[in-house]
């Protein structure tokens, strides 16, 4: 039996999946899904539930262990767990296993980013040092907008042998920020789970590694303009150690450990992969230490902030 589960996936940051052609008109299943995999396996690392890059099943042997059980009440997760199977397998599915989650339902709204809305230079002590030209080529491609998506609707049907590991899951996410689709390391794509379930009957999970991933933000930006995350992480890895460049922010065009978010409401959330919280705190202060000598005429910009028209709802 199904059990039918609604999510939002509640913008913080405009949300990018585009294509091979960079279009990012539709939005689908398999995104949502390689998403929700990601972030089940670092709640799973924080639980200290066991996560396996690669999982194959035998079939074969699951249906002869199915076919010794005397007890029929035994149900086909247990015997899977008995074999060894993890908990992110039997819930999203591995090789010889079919996922027990699956998508019903997809909405969502579109909306643009347009390049002219946005401060490059904040942070930056002149138009020399700023970030236009990287996001002018990489993120906006030389076009003057790209297409976003909002408020991100997905009706889930979930087998019920897995639904009290799913509300935990979703419990733990309450308060923490997640990231979908492309373009993160301009800021893009930060989002909170929100779900119709009721987890008043649901405990805490024990934490067994707290570090696995960090989450923290940064307050009280001096900037009423639409700022992206890159601009900041730009900033920090300008002022970092050529020592540590790499090793902290990765080479340029590629993944990084720190994803900040745009600006919201005079905020930047975090999500480090790097497991320091003193290089974290380094970072936080270097920015807040930036704020109260920055230049008096930094520019403003007469635009709405970036997500004002997101939030409308």
């Amino acid at each position: 039996m199904k059990e039918k589960i609604e999510i939002e996936f509640e913008t913080i940051t405009p949300i990018w999946t585009g294509d091979a052609w960079s279009e990012n008109s539709e939005l689908k299943a398999t995104a949502i899904m390689g998403s929700l995999r990601f972030w089940f396996e670092v709640y799973c690392h924080f639980a200290g539930i066991e996560v396996k890059e690669k999982e194959e099943l035998d079939y074969g042997e699951f249906i002869k262990q199915r076919k010794k059980i005397e007890n029929i009440d035994k149900s086909d997760d247990e015997i899977l767990s008995d074999m060894k199977v993890t908990l992110v397998s039997r819930i999203f599915g591995c090789t010889g296993w079919k996922s027990r989650i699956e998508i019903e339902k997809i909405s969502f709204q579109e909306d643009a980013l347009k390049k002219n809305d946005i401060d490059f230079t904040f942070l930056h002590e002149n138009e020399e040092n700023d970030t236009k030209w990287w996001c002018n080529t990489t993120l906006f491609e030389k076009k003057e907008s790209i297409n976003t998506l909002k408020n991100i609707q997905v009706t889930f049907l979930l087998s019920e042998n897995c639904l009290n590991e799913f509300q935990k899951f979703l419990k733990f996410y309450q308060d923490k920020p997640i990231l979908i689709g492309g373009k993160k390391a301009f800021g893009l794509g930060f989002a909170k789970l929100k779900s119709d379930q009721n987890f008043d009957h649901i405990n805490e999970i024990t934490i067994k590694n707290k570090d696995y991933v960090i989450w923290d933000k940064v307050e009280n930006f001096p900037s009423n303009g639409s700022i992206l995350g890159y601009n900041i992480k730009h900033y920090l890895r300008q002022k970092e150690n050529k020592k540590f460049r790499v090793q902290n922010f990765g080479k340029m065009s590629q993944a990084s450990e720190y994803y900040f978010s745009s600006i919201v409401d005079n905020t930047s959330y975090i999500i480090t992969f790097k497991n320091n919280h003193s290089i974290l705190n380094k970072y936080k202060k270097w920015l807040q230490d930036k704020f109260s000598t920055n230049r008096p005429n930094q520019r403003k910009s007469n635009q709405a902030d970036l997500m004002n028209h997101f939030n409308s709802r």
